[in-house]
């Protein structure tokens, strides 16, 4: 007999977006849930990406010439956003950015903006699956980051045309684009901008501060925890709470407990204490730094009693996972135009699901003439002498032949079918990098660690509106492929 509250779930997601739903990777009660916590950017403040990221790769190219002596015509190369999505890796050995599947496997790849051929790809990776965490592969998993990308693509194309490629490696040419990347972030120079052109850069939510004061309503002590410096998250809270122009309430009010300059990831693996708190005159107490074990004695609650939202798969969701056992709900702004591609393709992926079965079916064909045809064989080959059942064997064995022949072209048109449509979905998704989730068959490498390390994820804090603040997010069964028979 069906679940009633399970059906009433799905009649209720049923009539929201696919944007506006929580997408769930592992059960979790909110009933549970003791306090939430919250990074500021990409998670609470939702930046205009292409604005944003146009800024900092500009500013980052400026520096570089700058402070590192590259060419001046890098300053005449334009941002291209559709070039790079997140998830992806970069080789600073050989100059080469990558895209995984799953098994961290290298699906594809550039140099600069050369696609990897695939025996070219398959012979560098030969070794097959990459180890991460050590060596010359370095994750970028951020938004922040994705300009990184992009220039250093830029870079490895510009020099490999020019004379002076040889006085600098790939690893150091990384190396300098991240220090841009990091500096005029660290610096100021890119907040100073965004501050002083918020609506440029930052896209409002209004469904924001009715989440978070419902969410006090029902008793959950709300807690924000950002690397972000006081007077920048002060400057984009007054403006995420502003009508007209003027902040409609003190923003501080909207949390029990704010952490600035948190120094994540090491905030969850670190001891550094309790942190220093700031005379600010705030209506909560705010604190610069400190460490996890700190703020859950100030919260009064600790591991899975406390739920965390972020953007960043390492540094919000797995070390909050990991090191102090938090629930975890990751913000993937990506997620709606990936949501709305799909919606778009769908009749190209059932035609792609029915070309896929055929060629399954004629696989199975395939391989059981080659059996039957390694057996007439074997036969024939024992066989001594001449005979009716010779004959009929050899005539047995032009007709598997034929068959196989015939089965062989079938599944090479099917293929081939199966391909060219593969192509032109991924194609819909980036023309690049194909869809942000999966890589073919499998899912990407940035999938997977959204599977496995979020408990929760959707397009943006505010989803949690369309839910009863105690709801129950239940995953959906998962099955071992012996079990779908």
């Amino acid at each position: 007999m069906a679940d009633l509250k399970s059906l009433g779930r799905y009649r209720h997601e049923s009539r929201l977006l696919p944007e506006q739903r929580i997408y769930v990777n592992r059960n979790l009660r909110m009933a549970n849930i003791r306090a939430i916590g919250f990074d500021l950017d990409h998670t609470l403040a939702h930046y205009r990406g292409p604005a944003v990221e146009e800024l900092a790769y500009r500013l980052a190219r400026q520096r570089l010439v700058e402070r590192f002596g590259y060419p001046e015509r890098l300053l005449d190369i334009p941002y291209d956003r559709n070039f790079v999505i997140r998830g992806l890796v970069i080789d600073k050995r050989r100059g080469n950015v990558l895209k995984m599947d799953y098994h961290n496997y290298v699906s594809r790849g550039f140099h600069g903006f050369r696609l990897l051929k695939p025996g070219e790809r398959k012979t560098v990776y030969r070794s097959g699956r990459i180890r991460m965490g050590s060596g010359p592969y370095v994750a970028v998993d951020t938004l922040f980051h994705i300009p990184e990308v992009y220039l250093y693509l830029v870079l490895v194309d510009l020099l490999g045309k020019g004379k002076k490629r040889k006085t600098r490696s790939f690893s150091r040419i990384f190396d300098d684009v991240r220090e841009s990347i990091d500096s005029v972030h660290a610096d100021g120079t890119l907040k100073h901008e965004i501050v002083g052109h918020l609506n440029k850069y930052i896209r409002k939510d209004p469904r924001l501060v009715p989440t978070l004061r419902e969410l006090s309503r029902v008793g959950k002590k709300l807690f924000l925890l950002t690397n972000s410096e006081l007077y920048y998250t002060d400057a984009l809270f007054k403006y995420l709470v502003s009508a007209r122009g003027k902040p409609v309430l003190d923003w501080r009010s909207l949390f029990g407990l704010i952490v600035v300059d948190a120094g994540k990831p090491s905030f969850f693996t670190s001891q550094k204490g309790p942190g220093r708190r700031l005379k600010n005159g705030a209506s909560c107490p705010v604190y610069r730094a400190g460490d996890a074990r700190a703020l859950e004695k100030r919260l009064g609650f600790s591991g899975d009693q406390i739920l965390y939202f972020g953007d960043h798969t390492y540094g919000d969701i797995l070390r909050s996972k990991k090191s102090v056992g938090w629930r975890t709900a990751m913000v993937v702004e990506e997620l709606k135009e990936e949501l709305d591609v799909s919606a778009r393709v769908q009749p190209q992926l059932e035609e792609l699901n029915h070309w896929k079965a055929l060629r399954g079916v004629m696989e199975g064909d395939l391989s059981s003439l080659e059996i039957e045809h390694r057996k007439v064989e074997r036969r024939l080959e024992a066989m001594n002498g001449g005979g009716p059942t010779k004959t009929k064997l050899k005539h047995r064995l032009g007709v598997l032949d034929r068959k196989l022949t015939r089965v062989l072209s079938e599944l090479d048109s099917v293929q081939r079918m199966t391909a060219d449509l593969g192509d032109s979905l991924n194609e819909s998704y980036n023309s690049q990098w194909g869809p942000l989730f999966r890589e073919g068959s499998e899912m990407s490498r940035f999938g997977h660690q959204v599977k496995d390390f979020a408990c929760i994820y959707m397009t943006r804090v505010s989803n949690l509106l369309y839910y009863d603040v105690n709801h129950y997010f239940r995953s959906a069964a998962e099955r071992m492929p012996h079990e779908w028979t």
